[in-house]
């Protein structure tokens, strides 16, 4: 696991943590015999400790935008009005006012979706490939390739979601062992989405039941990216497209690669660097600060260098990452070798 990643998981669940606490130790009234006390420490911990580590933790770490910090300060306002005394909580009853604006752009979201569905399905009815991989080929600055990429996904879920439109899709070199591509994972997640849809009707429906039907639609309607998640870590994890190798870490996750920027394929043994390798072109190497590995397990079984660093687009294109080496678990590495030795043959004999 990446370092930003295992930050983000770290700070996840202190944010947790802290809420929980303070929504079960401070008072309903500051008529205790500890007083302010307990207020003030989730103050504290609120307004100061959570976003000094939000700014080391995942702006520092994750290499994010400043601006992003109003986030916890916002989420820790939203916990105060409703875990704070009466007396002190009615000071963020500013929170209550979003309610309508946020109703206002869920609506947006639901209209704006359904027109992505119709456009989207009708856009992949005869691709043969990810939607994602041509937008990237449209813009050269970094903000818009990953604003398309996260529009692009969209299409790209009903497109892997429904097997009868990724039939003509490129046959995959191998399975990288994700545990996205399992079914009983499968399983678990579609499980959950039912359950969370369930519970957020009933936190909601009281204060609004549109606003509760809303949240529910919006919740179920997953249920297309995870069938999309689980279709393609299972079949389509790891390809070869237009002279490009697609790795996918699930949906959220990809990396486009060009061969003239792929130094080495090699297999990976026993922590060894390099053993058995097919250079699919050379023009020299360079050293990773940190490597990224995709696949569960401890021992990666394919290394991959690269000539240059090449972007890792996280979370639907949210965070952008550079990498010049990246190990992989697949189920049958001796094959993806073979396969791409013959790529070599087709292009031209290189020296392994």
């Amino acid at each position: 696991m990446r370092t930003s990643v295992t930050y983000r998981l770290i700070y996840l669940f202190i944010v947790i943590t802290s809420y929980y606490l303070g929504f079960t130790f401070i008072p309903e009234t500051t008529n205790t015999r500890l007083g302010l006390y307990p207020v003030i420490v989730a103050s504290v911990i609120y307004f100061a400790v959570l976003p000094i580590f939000y700014w080391f933790m995942i702006i520092k770490a994750g290499k994010q935008k400043a601006w992003k910090i109003v986030i916890i300060f916002s989420l820790s306002c939203a916990v105060a009005r409703y875990s704070y005394p009466e007396d002190i909580a009615q000071y963020f009853d500013f929170i209550l006012w979003l309610r309508y604006p946020i109703m206002g752009v869920l609506l947006v979201i639901e209209f704006y979706l359904m027109f992505m569905i119709v456009k989207g399905l009708y856009q992949a009815r005869n691709l043969s490939g990810d939607p994602r991989i041509g937008v990237l080929d449209k813009y050269d600055d970094d903000k818009k390739k990953g604003l398309a990429l996260t529009l692009a996904t969209e299409p790209a879920s009903w497109y892997y979601a429904i097997p009868r439109l990724s039939k003509r899709h490129v046959k995959s070199l191998g399975k990288i062992t994700l545990l996205s591509g399992k079914a009983s994972h499968f399983l678990v997640i579609i499980s959950s989405l039912i359950v969370i849809a369930s519970v957020s009707y009933q936190l909601l429906v009281d204060w609004s039941q549109t606003a509760a039907i809303m949240a529910a639609s919006f919740i179920l309607y997953g249920f297309i990216l995870m069938t999309a998640n689980y279709r393609l870590s299972r079949y389509y994890s790891f390809y070869v497209q237009d002279k490009k190798l697609i790795i996918n870490n699930s949906i959220f996750n990809f990396m486009i690669i060009p061969f003239a920027d792929i130094n080495t394929v090699s297999i990976n043994q026993a922590g060894e660097d390099e053993i058995n390798h097919t250079k699919v072109k050379s023009k020299g190497k360079n050293k990773s600060n940190e490597l990224l590995k995709i696949g569960r397990s401890k021992q990666h079984n394919i290394k991959i260098t690269f000539n240059q660093p090449i972007k890792y687009w996280g979370m639907m294109g949210a965070f952008v990452e550079s990498f010049e080496q990246v190990l992989i678990q697949v189920e049958q590495p001796i094959d993806v070798i073979n396969a791409f030795s013959e790529i070599n043959s087709a292009q031209q004999p290189l020296a392994c």
